[in-house]
């Protein structure tokens, strides 16, 4: 059996570290050189900035189904805005749209709807409309109107919007 002695005890253990750290001290034995990272490290940092670098690439590029989706949310909001400024202000306003864009008509023409602030301006659709099957929509005075449904054929689906009795706007899918 081995005899313990002071170099195999824990105070000689500790008593050699303490050693490694006095300056001039030759009781260390050499340490491999800790300055830099090793090639996993390096690796792991790529993938990651890699997988950062698509993400922020695939969130700011617009796509088709991300430009549709915005404008359905504006559409609904429009029909809302329009369906509350017919009933408030007595004047029937009519929708009106095509494969360039659509456009909201006010009964009485007081109204200047192409001043750019104006949110019921003409507007042109923000991706490729090929064609649109809808019919005059007249938001009234009236609390209620006629449930209507808009198809707009865009080069990779069709998308159908019901607009029920209180102007609101579902897409069906």
């Amino acid at each position: 059996m081995q005899a313990l002695t002071r170099s195999n005890t824990a105070a000689g253990f500790f008593g050699r570290r303490r050693a490694c750290f006095e300056e001039n001290s030759h009781a260390c034995p050499p340490r491999p050189c800790s300055g830099g990272f090793t090639v996993i490290e390096l690796l792991v940092v790529i993938v990651i900035l890699g997988i950062v670098a698509g993400m922020v690439t695939l969130s700011v590029a617009p796509s088709e189904q991300r430009r549709l989706t915005e404008e359905l949310d504006r559409l609904a909001a429009l029909f809302r805005l329009a369906h509350d400024e017919a009933r408030i202000s007595g004047r029937a306003i009519t929708w009106q749209a095509g494969a360039d864009g659509y456009r909201f008509v006010v009964s009485d023409d007081e109204r200047d709807a192409s001043e750019p602030d104006d949110p019921l301006r003409p507007r042109t659709w923000p991706f490729e409309v090929q064609a649109v099957d809808a019919p005059e929509i007249v938001f009234g005075r009236e609390a209620l109107m006629s449930p209507v449904r808009v198809e707009i054929v865009t080069p990779t689906r069709v998308v159908i919007m019901d607009i029920d009795a209180f102007g609101e706007l579902t897409v069906a899918q």
